[in-house]
């Protein structure tokens, strides 16, 4: 592949300079904004313009940055440059064998569109597919974050830098020189790859999960007797994987001794504060919804009470099943799961101590397993 080339990417094309591209750069050029960030003068004139264009823009590895059907915008018009040299800008820190360094500046109206990075993306495409290069560079006087920005988005990281840069207009800067080697954008590419097929290829797979994802991802509870750990063995039956905050030391009514109830639950993680209020709160936060199963309603002050008030004030989706027909609730229960509106949720499922309803574990479970199959 020989030059002249054009890049093209899904917003950019990338083309070579033409002499009519002067009143565009003179346009952008001369904003101050714009060259005083890489050291060089804003542009003074049309024909300061063209000299620049003719002398420095006009070169192989030296593209016109367009937009592509931007509206406002006057037909291949351009806005920016980006150039890939194979000699440094600051020629006291030379370039390796195989190496090249990308240039680039583009005009203010486009700044924080994501163009700067998409155009230099391209460009390291270009330079390791078509040019072979081993690796790449980029620098930015420090200060500049906004082409530190740009670069790290492309997956340039620092390399090293210099002290006592001087530009074009008598300024020292400290530069920082970034770079990226082949084997490390081959890697990023397969981890993250941006080509239009594989794009598409992804979107239709993503749109296959959602619609295999289970209704229920994880169930939540606190591990203690009764209906936690009913909701707990019924996911657990299902191959449903289980979570939970618990009190230190995996405190429970029948287990009052450390590990306590992480020895059945290992899952579990303790809590930080004594007793069971903080980890009652951060069951409900740490869920999408919260199922309370409590026949006959809440007892006032209770934990399973506290439970429920947890959930309005955090504005968490709760439901309190009062019945004890396993299949009723669980129809009841399964409506209003689906009436959500999500997949793959995080269902806190919380209810009395076996000690205060027995019965209510085996409840529980049972439900559990109805909505969970």
């Amino acid at each position: 592949m020989r030059w002249p080339i054009t890049l093209s990417t899904a917003h950019l094309v990338m083309r070579p300079w033409r002499l009519d591209d002067a009143e565009a750069v003179y346009r952008y050029a001369r904003d101050p904004e714009v060259g005083l960030r890489a050291g060089w003068a804003p542009h003074a004139s049309l024909e300061e313009s063209k000299t620049v264009l003719k002398d420095i823009l006009m070169a192989p590895d030296s593209w016109a940055i367009t937009l592509r059907g931007r509206e406002g915008m006057l037909a291949d018009e351009a806005v920016g440059a980006i150039a890939l040299r194979h000699q440094a800008a600051n020629a006291a820190d030379p370039l390796p064998v195989h190496e090249a360094e990308i240039g680039y500046w583009i005009a203010r109206p486009w700044w924080g569109h994501g163009y700067m990075t998409e155009a230099v993306r391209e460009v390291l495409r270009y330079a390791f597919l078509v040019e072979n290069l081993a690796a790449v560079r980029a620098s930015y006087f420090e200060g500049n974050e906004g082409s530190r920005r740009v670069q790290e988005k492309a997956g340039l990281r620092p390399h090293h830098h210099v002290e006592g840069v001087v530009d074009h207009l008598g300024a020292t800067h400290t530069e920082r020189v970034q770079s990226i080697t082949r084997q490390e954008w081959e890697t990023s590419l397969a981890a993250d790859p941006t080509d239009a097929g594989t794009i598409a290829r992804q979107q239709s797979e993503a749109a296959g999960i959602i619609d295999r994802l289970p209704l229920i991802a994880l169930v939540r509870s606190g591990g203690q007797t009764g209906a936690d750990r009913g909701g707990l063995d019924a996911a657990r039956e299902h191959n449903v994987p289980i979570c939970g905050w618990c009190p230190p030391g995996g405190l429970a009514e029948d287990l009052p001794k450390p590990p306590g109830l992480l020895a059945l639950y290992p899952e579990l993680r303790e809590g930080p504060g004594q007793g069971y209020v903080e980890r009652t709160a951060w069951n409900v936060r740490d869920s999408h919804a919260t199922l309370i199963v409590s026949p006959g309603g809440l007892e006032p002050r209770s934990g399973t009470e506290m439970t429920a008030i947890f959930a309005e004030r955090m504005g968490r989706p709760v439901l309190v099943l009062e019945g004890s027909n396993v299949s009723e609730t669980a129809t009841e229960a399964l409506a209003w799961l689906r009436s959500l509106g999500a997949n793959a949720l995080t269902l806190n499922v919380a209810g009395p101590r076996e000690s205060k309803m027995p019965g209510v574990y085996e409840l529980t479970h049972d439900i559990m397993a109805n909505v969970l199959g």
